[in-house]
């Protein structure tokens, strides 16, 4: 979007939080062998075993993962020792990574600690993050926010200046949300960007709310921020309807 007859910009940050509603899982198992095929038998062993450990926690927390969330991957990488001053192939390293995601936020400690629990488990942080529906709520939130902050300041800036802001109308827009890069100023040539709105995952240790003192896992609030900058310019003048103006008749004078 253009704005070549732009006469000012005003520009707001608009915030909108909301408690995270997906909590994420990550986890790896890994097998050594001096071949691929034995280093994949011997994983293959413990997927089973994990596969039978993620059941029994399910059932026993009475627990659901995200339908479709359930991602699997393998990778098989060369395995060297260092030897007599030079690194020597000794064998495979076979990784096997599952990821889930659960929308129960009250069971992410419990399901934290049977995970840590498992033999030979690796396990990563868990992160947290928005359905995709809720994180385009939010971001919609921030924008109307920021845009209610850019009217009040401009109404603001024109009182300031003995200007009526009626007498202005939008004539350009940016939005800037947190993840993007977008620098051109609005008054400016625009280009046409994409843009997206993923929430940063984050959580923090807090005691927990028994008396044991345990240490929780808490989730905290996603947030999205949105930076807009509108540009303004007077109001185009209406275009007046032109007179039919009729030509004087030919006198009879001027023909032979």
């Amino acid at each position: 979007m253009q704005a070549p007859n732009a006469a000012t910009t005003t520009a707001a940050r608009g915030l909108a939080e909301a408690p995270y509603t997906i909590a994420n899982f990550s986890l790896s198992l890994n097998a050594k062998g001096t071949t691929v095929p034995t280093a994949k038998e011997r994983l293959k062993k413990q997927i089973e075993a994990l596969n039978t450990s993620l059941e029994d926690m399910k059932k026993d927390l009475n627990l659901k993962f995200i339908k479709n969330s359930l991602r699997t991957s393998s990778s098989v990488q060369e395995d060297y020792e260092y030897k007599a001053n030079k690194h020597e192939l000794v064998g495979y390293v076979v990784t096997y990574n599952l990821a889930f995601q659960i929308d129960d936020l009250d069971r992410v400690n419990e399901v934290y600690d049977v995970l840590t629990s498992l033999d030979k488990v690796r396990v990563a942080n868990p992160t947290f993050g928005l359905k995709p529906s809720q994180r385009e709520k939010l971001s919609r939130k921030a924008l109307k926010n920021a845009f209610e902050k850019v009217t009040e300041r401009f109404k603001s800036e024109c009182e300031i200046l003995g200007l009526n802001p009626n007498d202005f109308e939008i004539v350009a827009w940016e939005p800037t949300y947190h993840d993007s890069q977008r620098g051109n100023n609005v008054a400016g040539a625009m280009r046409a960007r994409h843009t997206s709105n993923a929430v940063a995952a984050s959580y923090a240790l807090a005691p927990s709310a028994d008396d044991g003192g345990e240490i929780d896992l808490v989730a905290g609030l996603a947030e999205v921020v949105v930076n807009l900058e509108v540009g303004y310019a007077r109001k185009t003048a209406q275009t007046h309807k032109a007179e039919l103006v009729k030509k004087p008749a030919l006198s009879q004078e001027n023909h032979v």
